[in-house]
């Protein structure tokens, strides 16, 4: 879409290398989160047309075609992104506007990827550029997003750490925004960033790695943290809804396009 952000005059990938590298390594293990994150969601059949709104450098778009499907390609609004993905011999385009992008695709995919994206639309924005996401879909097609999660205990950090974000979500902002925009079937789960370290570990030689212990600290700080920001929302809301709130950094959305379209949320 036509960005309030002129990204022609910004280098994203400033902020984008604090957390990515060009390294095998880096890439195994963006590879394993992206499997953990997106595998129970993706579909079964691997002939699939799929489109990565805001592909970055590419590892969910790579880790899709490491998984076996074939029609796959990404969009970005920023010229380092999308040079980096065409040096990894990606199928990607630069988009200037992203909803007119996707007008001239309506029904095309079967499932579209929105990963970290959505807080970087402007708010007077959001509504046409979901609509136009589910316009674009199959019937039956599928959307799967993240966005910083505004529960968190460092939702304002995760909003703050990057200046193109315009704000961050709640469960139930979320689910209004994409009900709006025509989607059915909307799930919004809690999504972690690390995983509980293995604890059957009596004949593992990793007992013996300070490595393990540090992560096995860590792990417990992080539930205690946890416990408590739980009794913080029990104690704020009550049983019934502080039992409820995701409390992770990210959510992740899934949510389809149902096979009619309610007249009143035609654009």
């Amino acid at each position: 879409m036509s960005e309030s952000i002129d990204y022609s005059q910004i280098d994203y990938s400033r902020h984008y290398n604090q957390w990515h590298s060009d390294t095998p390594e880096h890439f195994e293990q963006m590879k394993f989160y992206y499997q953990k994150l997106l595998g129970k969601f993706l579909p079964s059949d691997y002939q699939s047309s799929i489109l990565d709104i805001g592909c970055g450098q590419g590892f969910a778009m790579m880790t899709l075609q490491e998984l076996g499907y074939k029609t796959i390609e990404g969009i970005d609004v920023d010229e380092q992104q999308i040079n980096f993905c065409l040096q990894k011999k990606l199928k990607v385009t630069q988009v200037e506007d992203t909803i007119a992008f996707l007008a001239d695709r309506k029904e095309k995919y079967h499932l579209i990827l929105l990963l970290d994206v959505l807080e970087h639309i402007p708010l007077e924005k959001q509504l046409t550029f979901t609509r136009k996401i589910q316009e674009a879909l199959k019937e039956g097609g599928q959307l799967i997003g993240t966005v910083p999660n505004a529960n968190s205990s460092l939702a304002s950090r995760w909003r703050y750490i990057d200046w193109t974000h315009y704000l961050s979500f709640t469960e139930y902002s979320l689910d209004f925004l994409l009900f709006n925009a025509g989607f059915q079937d909307i799930c919004i789960y809690e999504t972690e960033f690390f995983d509980a370290p293995n604890f059957n570990f009596l004949f593992s030689r990793a007992i013996l790695k300070k490595s393990y212990w540090k992560t096995l600290l860590h792990y417990f700080i992080f539930r205690c943290v946890r416990y408590s920001r739980r009794l913080t929302a029990i104690a704020e809301l009550s049983w019934e809804q502080g039992l409820k709130i995701p409390l992770s950094l990210n959510l992740l959305v899934s949510a389809r396009k149902s096979e009619t379209i309610d007249s009143h949320l035609e654009t």
